[in-house]
């Protein structure tokens, strides 16, 4: 059915896979396999010899599996993806993109081809009327199947129900196939989020809903749609002192004009009015528009999620040790496949401006700032750190510094080096180490498996940094890819990295105070 050839060459136009066979599956009603393919399609009198238009079809093959002679169930000039068939067999669901609209439709095996219902048609650019995907379930033999009402003539859409006010509120509809109406049966509440794990039964009448608040643990509930809540589990918050630290979700306004959003969460001990040191931990991501950022950051930010402690970087450990913790996105905008022209100004550019906002609601010593990311962020870490006097010491995990050895793209950027060569070596911190004036702190695993981030962009960093004289550290994680695993590790580099920031952000003196008493 599909067969993948072999990559001679790394040409960005010689990728095969968008026009291979795909979704292949096994029928929930045992009769065979289908899949998704995408062929020339069929010429016309008149059409030119070199048309290349293409059409997608729904393919179907029974035992013996000859795929020669498998069945078209119906097909399309726009894009088809997620196949699912319900268990019997009647009916079958799929979604179609074309011109730049989405369509999910039910399908009736009872004629040939199979006809098609319309069930929604929205515009997948827009999060806040994103009508949810099909519900299913895995049946006894792990296939997926659509979950259909009892008489078989409904089925179910569940979606995040994403709110400009980042509070989501997911919900389920009931949807007829044969007429697309719609029928809300369950939506979550304002000031919670409570999204369906489970039904119970064919028309949905009870679920096991998760329900969190920002104060609360997880717990599952049994909901019914009389209305009655029923708790099943009471999960219980192994670290109440960090939930109730105080978070403040904000937003400011970069010079171009463009809002962004953040978070900023305060020490556990914090008074009010106290201006404390912070880290601010960035994940710079890239977009061709401010109303795409917008959108994106509805769908990556919950007000209401319940934020539990971890190992991880940004973890809230840090507010236990004194120190705010920081969360500004970090647009990049730009033309698509041209991002990375703008990423130092833009990047500084909303540096500049988080800070000045967290200085103005007076939570923050700008005085005493430091900047840790992992991966890309690690990679904006050490660009912050050549080209802005902001940050008083910084962390960098598993990045990459010099884009010269990721030369045939990276990241969102698509250009060759050859094709960008000044785009390149302008966003590389290793070309402006010498730029470089606060301690830099890094840390990579040496079995490092990312294509991007190999060992030696951290090794080749701390060669220049030393090689000039600058206060830097490499610790080099044996075993480990890309983050560490190990519990032993992630204590070591927690050590390393309170060490760091209370030596150099702190400040000598914050330090020397602190350990007089012990």
């Amino acid at each position: 059915i599909r067969q993948i050839p072999l990559y001679e060459s790394s040409e960005r136009d010689n990728r095969p896979e968008a026009n291979l066979p795909r979704e292949v599956a096994w029928r929930p009603d045992g009769r065979g396999l289908s899949w998704l393919a995408r062929t020339p399609k069929a010429a016309e009198e008149g059409d030119d010899i070199g048309d290349t238009e293409q059409q997608d079809h729904v393919m179907s093959v029974e035992a013996p599996f000859v795929v020669a002679e498998a069945k078209v169930l119906t097909s399309t000039e726009g894009r088809f993806s997620d196949l699912h068939f319900d268990a019997a067999g009647d009916h079958f669901f799929t979604e179609i993109t074309e011109d730049g609209e989405r369509t999910i439709l039910a399908y009736d095996m009872s004629v040939e081809p199979a006809a098609g219902q319309v069930l929604v048609s929205y515009d997948p650019d827009n999060v806040l009327e994103l009508p949810g995907e099909i519900l299913t379930r895995q049946d006894g033999n792990g296939i997926t199947t659509v979950m259909m009402s009892s008489d078989g003539q409904a089925a179910y859409l569940r979606g995040s129900g994403y709110r400009e006010q980042f509070t989501p509120q997911p919900f389920v509809d009931q949807v007829e196939i044969t007429n697309g109406a719609t029928t809300r049966l369950f939506e979550g509440a304002a000031e919670t989020f409570d999204w369906p794990l489970t039904p119970l039964n064919d028309d949905l009448t009870r679920m096991i809903v998760s329900r969190e608040m920002s104060s609360m643990a997880p717990d599952s509930y049994l909901w019914s749609t009389d209305g009655a809540w029923e708790n099943l589990t009471q999960n219980v918050d192994p670290y109440p002192e960090i939930t109730v630290a105080q978070r403040i979700d904000f937003e400011f306004t970069r010079r171009d004009g463009l809002t962004v959003q953040a978070r900023i969460s305060l020490p556990t001990d914090y008074q009010s009015g106290e201006r404390v040191p912070a880290i601010f931990w960035t994940y710079p991501r890239e977009y061709a528009s401010a109303e795409e950022y917008k959108q994106a950051s509805i769908r990556a930010r919950n007000h209401n999620a319940f934020s539990p402690l971890s190992f991880l970087r940004w973890s809230d450990i840090w507010l236990t040790q004194g120190y705010a913790v920081v969360y500004p996105d970090v647009p990049i905008l730009g033309q698509a496949g041209r991002f990375n022209d703008r990423f130092v100004a833009d990047m500084t550019e909303t540096m500049y401006a988080a800070i000045r906002k967290v200085d103005e609601m007076g939570y923050v010593d700008v005085d005493r700032i430091g900047h840790g990311g992992h991966s890309y962020g690690a990679f904006a870490t050490a660009n912050l750190l050549a080209h802005t006097p902001f940050f008083k010491a910084g962390i960098a995990g598993d990045g990459a510094y010099n884009r010269t050895l990721t030369p045939m793209t990276f990241q969102g950027e698509q250009r060759f080096i050859w094709d960008a060569p000044t785009t390149y070596l302008e966003i590389s911190p290793f070309f402006y180490a010498d730029q470089i004036h606060s301690p830099l702190l890094m840390y990579h695993g040496e079995q490092e498996n990312n294509s991007g981030t190999f060992l030696i962009q951290s090794e080749r960093m701390m060669q220049a940094l030393t090689g000039l004289g600058k206060k830097a550290a490499l610790y080099i994680y044996p075993f480990e890819s890309h983050g560490p695993r190990a519990k032993e590790n992630y204590l070591d580099l927690w050590t390393r990295w309170l060490e760091w920031f209370d030596l150099y952000v702190k400040g000598q003196e914050a330090l020397k105070s602190e350990t007089d008493g012990l």
